[in-house]
């Protein structure tokens, strides 16, 4: 071999080694970034699931919250006493854990914090959401239930139009609303046949807090509602918040506007009609021959029942509501407004 071959032989192996050398920290340098890229994956899939369970547990505390007017009683807890250690607890889902406290800032319109922490696919995640009781009174349903088992099986006819014929353009109400799976009110609807109709057809049943008949009452009794003098059996009835307590029967044709609530039965033997909103503790009892006519919706506390014999309509009026509206408020559900991850 020429002292040249060998001089090319000898430069020729360092550079060899250089290579190799380059390659190996090439591969090194993608392998570790190959391991950073996983892990940085699974941090964010981690970090998806955690916070897709945080905004889970949000929502179904916050649809469960019942309906009223302010957040005071919830933030006191259970017991109903202020500064102890049950306040603001809320039932939540498995892995989550929630609890609701006073908003900073004005009263109005009533606000509350829900501070949710949620643990998913070895994630935590916290977050604190904005309630608040806004949008339109009570719930956007014709009849609202606390207890879907009220509904019987009607020996007469049923009627229930979710259009609003003095808002044209208005979003159509649900035919019902109760603490339950709304499929369940809506097989209920659809075995009735011809004794049941719903406008529009197919309008779906909504799930929703039960109404809080027994504060209501309070609420009622205490901005002065009259038992008698504003139902009457012609003419333009007054607007008035009327209150009777036990049952109402309604022998002949009468005739009501604005918010009725009777703590016991309204039993219709006649014809009944009323624009705004009528609230029964124990049911309402339609008797065969007689007529109920609503403009507006209709709320059944807990236990009640209605039962359907003669014939019954339940039409959206929104201008009902309003008016009901303006002599009491009108309780709400609960709506996220807001969120944000806290400090």
């Amino acid at each position: 071999m020429t002292r040249h071959a060998r001089r090319r032989r000898g430069s020729a192996l360092p550079a060899a080694l250089i290579v190799v050398a380059v390659a190996a920290a090439v591969s090194a340098a993608v392998a570790t970034i190959a391991r950073e890229e996983l892990l940085l994956a699974r941090g964010r899939e981690t970090a998806a699931r955690a916070l897709a369970a945080a905004d889970g547990c949000a929502a179904a505390v916050i649809s469960d919250l019942p309906a009223g007017w302010e957040f005071d009683a919830l933030i006191a807890g259970p017991d109903g006493v202020s500064g102890t250690p049950d306040d603001g607890e809320r039932a939540t889902p498995s892995g989550c854990t929630a609890r609701l406290r006073p908003a900073p800032g004005p009263l109005l319109p009533p606000r509350a914090i829900l501070d949710v922490e949620a643990v998913a696919g070895g994630g935590r995640r916290a977050l604190e959401a904005v309630v608040s009781r806004t949008g339109p009174p009570g719930i956007p349903a014709l009849i609202w239930l606390a207890d879907p088992t009220s509904l019987r099986n009607p020996a007469g006819t049923l009627a229930l139009d979710g259009i609003d014929a003095a808002r044209p353009g208005a979003q159509a109400l649900s035919p019902l609303a109760a603490p339950a799976d709304p499929a369940s009110l809506d097989s209920w609807l659809a075995v009735q046949g011809t004794r049941v109709s719903v406008s529009p057809a197919g309008a779906a049943s909504l799930r929703a807090p039960p109404p809080p008949v027994p504060e209501l009452v309070v609420r009622m009794r205490d901005a002065g509602a009259v038992s008698a003098g504003t139902l009457v059996p012609a003419g333009t009835p007054p607007l008035a918040l009327t209150l009777v307590t036990g049952d109402l029967t309604v022998p002949t044709t009468t005739l009501g506007r604005g918010l009725l609530l009777v703590d016991g039965l309204l039993d219709i033997l006649g014809t009944f009609e009323f624009n705004g909103v009528v609230v029964a503790s124990a049911g309402i009892r339609v008797a065969a021959g007689a007529r109920l006519d609503v403009a507006g919706s209709i709320w059944l506390g807990s236990g009640a029942s209605l039962v359907v014999d003669g014939d019954a309509r339940v039409a959206a009026r929104g201008d009902a509501l309003d008016a009901a509206e303006s002599l009491l408020r009108l309780p709400r559900r609960a709506f996220l407004v807001g969120q944000r991850d806290p400090p």
